[in-house]
């Protein structure tokens, strides 16, 4: 039988129902079809091209198990990737992207409503999520817009989320930070954003990273905040951010006159969902240990190095509190 140089789908289609859903072996499938072996061959790389057919990895496959169980019943999981350290932490950081990237189709159910954050780690797992559609899902941007060409946005990220798992995308239509607190009140008193904050509150489900509190912070870089800014939050006790909120080692949110200025989700708000943490290197030990202790995730991605950190500064601080308290009873 002799075929196009470009087949339609039907039959690429057909051909990889008969792989994936039936069983048959390529041999089979070109007996069957009166097609070459290699023309089978090319027909499954086209479906995948063509996204007819989504490939998914199951997440368990990335499990590091001690560390991933020793995360859990530490802090309280229900489940912990943990990425073995590559060759330099560019490609650790890659690899930890990837893990969340092949958990999030198991991590979302149908009739789910995602909210999504921003940045360059969540940028990166929006990029490698399968094509898998999941029925009646809703993704949500959880913050506003930021006006930087190079920067990759909620809005992006939530767009590419959405477009992978065939979902219904809804973007925030108001900016991230304003000028002004009072220029902040009027917008969200606006109807349309009202309507879109109130309704951030029926997200089950987040993805998000976090940043240290230093300066050199890309909340700083991309001008959520600024130097000062990190300044007088660190110097309230602030140890990390999260969706552009403030927290300090325990998780306990620090507010200050930036918040005033942010429109998107707050950190009660993330608190509510079930939260997937995505997160690699070890400059953001201290954050993440306080994302941890503060109940934002149910899930995390992460890198073994930053894992076995995390379960070493829990020790320590645990005999740290054991300490005080023999000392607070001899008093």
């Amino acid at each position: 039988m002799v075929r196009s140089n470009h087949p339609s789908d039907k039959i690429v289609a057909e051909v990889s129902w008969l792989y994936y859903i039936k069983g048959l072996n390529q041999a089979e499938i070109a007996t069957r079809l009166k097609l070459s072996r290699p023309t089978v061959v090319t027909y499954l790389r086209l479906a995948k091209e063509r996204q007819i057919i989504g490939v998914k990895i199951q997440g368990t496959h990335f499990r590091v198990n001690e560390l991933a169980d020793r995360l859990c019943a530490r802090f309280g999981l229900k489940s912990a990737f943990v990425i073995p350290e590559e060759s330099n932490e560019a490609e650790t950081a890659q690899q930890v992207c990837e893990a969340a990237a092949q958990f999030l189709p198991d991590f979302v159910k149908p009739g789910d409503t995602l909210g999504v954050s921003w940045g360059q780690t969540v940028s990166f797992v929006s990029e490698r999520v399968p094509w898998w559609p999941v029925d009646g899902l809703v993704v949500r941007q959880l913050i506003g817009s930021l006006a930087n060409p190079i920067l990759p946005t909620c809005e992006s990220c939530t767009t590419e989320i959405a477009r992978r798992l065939s979902a219904h995308c809804v973007n925030l239509n108001a900016p991230a930070v304003c000028t002004t607190a009072d220029l902040t009140d009027r917008l969200r008193a606006e109807p349309i954003i009202a309507e879109q904050l109130n309704l951030l509150n029926n997200c089950n489900k987040a993805i998000f990273s976090l940043s240290p509190c230093t300066p050199d912070t890309h909340v700083v870089q991309f001008n959520l905040a600024t130097e000062k800014d990190i300044s007088d939050y660190a110097a309230k006790g602030a140890v990390g951010i999260i969706i552009g909120r403030f927290i300090d080692r325990y998780g306990v949110s620090i507010t200050g006159e930036l918040d005033r200025r942010m429109i998107g989700a707050d950190l009660d708000a993330l608190r509510k969902m079930e939260g997937l943490l995505v997160v690699s290197g070890l400059s953001k030990l201290d954050a993440t240990h306080a994302a941890l202790t503060g109940g934002y995730a149910s899930h995390v991605a992460l890198d073994a190095l930053l894992a076995d950190a995390l379960l070493h500064k829990n020790d320590a601080k645990s005999k740290e509190h054991g300490a005080n308290k023999g000392g607070d009873t001899a008093m």
